[in-house]
């Protein structure tokens, strides 16, 4: 028996339209979200085949281009202040990183991320033992950006709480000088007996758009064919 189509209804089309284009919308955003998440994992990788750097360029630009390069400097600890990002894990335990101004020997000042404590001892009085002062040479990698999310809630510096790693809003806050717009990771041995944890140098991306790709454009495709299937009826 041939078959014919029924012309949808102007709310079916509504809803499939609606529904058709989410889909390949979200779709290509994974696909622009692939290559670029491609491009940062590449950048990483050439970054870490590089040799240290012992000076950081005070030209913006330039500093933007050190995003993961390996860098080792010499200042002194500024230990009067902390600064408390979140949320931060370490062996799936929620913490907070530890954020310390270094004066570097150019007067600059450096925000180093010194590595993770546990929620419990996020407090510098909880945790005596790991402040810091006087002269040091630090190794670790360099960050540059604030990396927030779209979802990411807003700094609570009256509680020094900050979600994002966003050097000026703490460098104005505390009333900080000559700030240095990219943070150092320090890079070392992770013990947990001694805090803070520090990273291990290794930047771990997920990459899971590839999936999210096929995944959208198979529910647009399923919608299509329902939308078809369920407008066609036998004579």
């Amino acid at each position: 028996m041939p078959n014919s189509f029924i012309r949808p209804k102007p709310v079916a089309w509504f809803f499939f339209l609606l529904a058709f284009g989410t889909c390949l919308a979200l779709g290509t955003w994974q696909v622009n979200r692939l290559e670029w998440k491609n491009g940062l994992i590449a950048a990483i990788a050439e970054a870490n085949a590089k040799a240290p750097i012992t000076a950081l360029p005070k030209d913006a630009t330039e500093l933007d281009a050190l995003q993961f390069h390996k860098v080792t400097v010499k200042g002194t600890w500024r230990g009067d202040v902390e600064f408390h990002l979140a949320p931060r894990y370490y062996r799936d335990k929620f913490g907070y990183a530890i954020i310390t101004p270094f004066t570097l020997a150019d007067g600059r000042t450096l925000l180093v991320n010194r590595g993770w404590v546990p929620a419990k001892q996020k407090e510098l009085k909880d945790r005596p033992k790991t402040a810091v002062k006087g002269n040091a040479t630090l190794s670790g990698l360099i960050r540059v950006g604030a990396e927030r999310g779209y979802f990411n809630p807003a700094n609570q510096p009256e509680k020094n709480i900050w979600f994002g790693r966003d050097t000026a809003d703490m460098a104005a806050y505390a009333k900080l000088n000559n700030v240095v717009p990219a943070m150092l990771d320090l890079v070392g041995t992770q013990d947990v007996e001694k805090l803070p944890v520090p990273s291990d140098g290794t930047i771990r991306l997920r990459n899971d758009h590839l999936s999210y790709i096929f995944t959208w454009y198979g529910i647009a495709l399923g919608i299509l064919i329902i939308f078809v299937v369920y407008h066609r009826k036998k004579r």
